[in-house]
């Protein structure tokens, strides 16, 4: 009998960063240096996480998707 494959956890620190990063404050003053496009597809990527798990968005992601 083979051994279940251990879930993949999410890492919510990272994304709740990586949402930080997209807003034009940034995370710690950082932002994502990306064009609009790739911002977008960023949001709604991070934002299937929260989707998938049941959270609410962030209102960063909320404003963008």
């Amino acid at each position: 009998m083979k051994p279940k494959p251990a879930k993949k956890k999410t890492d919510w620190n990272a994304i709740e960063r990586r949402v930080r990063m997209l807003s034009r404050a940034g995370d710690e003053g950082v932002r994502m240096r990306a064009s609009p496009e790739e911002i977008l597809a960023e949001a709604q990527y991070l934002a299937e996480f929260y989707r998938k798990a049941g959270k609410p968005l962030p209102d960063t992601l909320a404003a963008l998707v």
